[in-house]
């Protein structure tokens, strides 16, 4: 690590996002964009993808113009569907080793919501990041860039000291005021705009509790919102400089609460703003106003995740809606034109009975028999268990996996253990393997 410039003359900075090591839908790098917003603009910035422009041509980008400091936003580590597993981590290691043959005197600085899950871990594995970035980094990334000689001083930093790895302790998560906004000029929107890959986050945090799920580790329980003409802003130029005519809000679910969500929907229509948009959605509390409301808006299709259909099965994931409340989910999209609605469900999950997976089979034939071409896809997996989430502690209790099981496995083989199936009932995961080879013929129809 060099970089021995005064930072406040500028200096050269590369945002990377993570490359995945297979072909997908692109997502727009949104993190990294912001971030770039949250740095003073005397510092020189590049966003880069090489999702987008490959691997190949990120590297020589690099090695042409090799930059002080090298950010690079890890956001997945796999693909967290069973089904179609793909371990993105071992690629990852790869690429990092080939930053650092082309940047050897560059600063790598790794962060991401991948990186958060296993921040320790991921600096011992690869030897060539030099500092870490633990949870949201609007504020850290910034002091970080102006002292890297003296990371001590900066909370939610890992850095190395000769063989040690030290961390500096948690850090505060950051206000509204402080995240950037997001640098569109650095990496041109329009060709994520596909299957909703350009996104836009109107607030952090979710006060929900599925047991689960990682934004409470992550991005807290308190929700920060983003000021409604702020969003709006973004959507504007999103939409009036550069094309984007489709977007997704990004947010843990969108409407909570539903009074803010309802003024943003209003504040769009109030502009003008023609942009179709998709987001996740919580049963509760949703009705067939709120429904009309966001299809006037530009929502065609609605995202559940209710994981179970039974009171037992919710309760045990830590959920707060019921069965009535994914019912009448149904019969708004039954009798509101204009909308489709998608499930997620849990294939085993924990608290789940035979009676009770035939009865959400049952609702998923219901589903795709009346509603016809407004039910969207009725998807079926299994819970990826994460480090800091009850899911873990639940999983060794219950003996699928032991207290010395590695989240973040060396081989894909492994990973494939990592996912959550109720041992009472495990006579579906054979039905389940069948369901997947179904689902994998069909796939591979379609690209014929």
């Amino acid at each position: 690590m060099t970089v021995d410039r005064s930072s406040s003359h500028g200096i050269t900075i590369d945002c990377i996002q993570a490359p995945l090591g297979r072909p997908e839908p692109l997502v727009y790098p949104l993190g990294l964009a912001t971030l770039a917003g949250s740095l003073p603009s005397h510092h020189a910035v590049r966003l880069i993808d090489p999702n987008l422009i490959g691997v190949e041509k990120t590297i020589r980008l690099i090695r042409d113009n090799t930059p002080d400091i090298i950010c690079l936003s890890i956001r997945n580590l796999d693909s967290q569907i069973r089904r179609d597993l793909f371990y993105y981590y071992m690629y990852l290691k790869t690429f990092i080793r080939q930053v650092r043959s082309v940047a050897p005197h560059s600063v790598i600085i790794a962060g991401g919501s991948g990186f958060s899950l296993f921040p320790y871990r991921i600096m011992v594995d690869n030897p060539d990041v030099d500092r870490g970035v633990f949870l949201e980094a609007d504020r850290i990334l910034p002091d970080l860039i102006e002292s890297l000689h003296t990371p001590e001083a900066i909370r939610g930093v890992y850095y190395r000291v000769e063989d040690r790895i030290v961390y500096t302790g948690d850090p505060d998560l950051p206000v509204p005021d402080d995240f950037g906004r997001p640098r569109y000029d650095l990496l041109d929107p329009k060709p994520y705009e596909a299957n909703g890959g350009v996104g836009i986050q109107t607030k952090r945090g979710c006060p929900l509790h599925c047991i689960y799920c990682t934004y409470p580790h992550l991005n807290g329980a308190c929700l920060r919102m983003v000021p409604v003409e702020r969003i709006i802003d973004e959507m504007k130029e999103l939409e009036h400089r550069y094309g984007v005519r489709e977007i997704t809000f990004v947010d843990g679910v969108f409407n909570i609460p539903t009074r803010r969500t309802e003024a943003l929907l209003r504040a769009k229509l109030a502009a003008g703003l023609q942009m179709r948009w998709r987001a996740w959605f919580t049963e509760k509390g949703f009705t067939r106003e709120f429904a009309e409301l966001c299809r006037d808006a530009g929502c065609p299709e609605f995202s559940f995740s209710p994981d179970g259909f039974s009171s037992t099965t919710l309760k045990a994931l830590g959920k707060t809606i019921s069965v009535e409340d994914i019912q009448r989910v149904f019969e708004i999209a039954r009798e509101t034109p204009g909308i489709r609605v998608a499930f997620n469900f849990f294939w085993n999950p924990p608290g789940q009975t035979l009676k009770t997976w035939f009865r959400m089979i049952r609702f998923a034939v219901r589903c795709k028999l009346i509603l016809r071409k407004k039910a969207g896809g009725i998807i079926f997996s299994n819970a990826r268990i994460e480090p800091n989430t009850p899911l873990h502690a639940l999983a060794i209790d219950d003996g699928v996996i032991d207290t010395g099981t590695d989240l973040l496995p060396e081989t894909a083989d492994q990973l494939k253990r990592l996912f959550y199936s109720n041992r009472s009932t495990r006579v579906l995961d054979v039905v389940y393997d069948v369901y997947s080879c179904l689902w994998k013929f069909r796939r591979f129809l379609r690209r014929k």
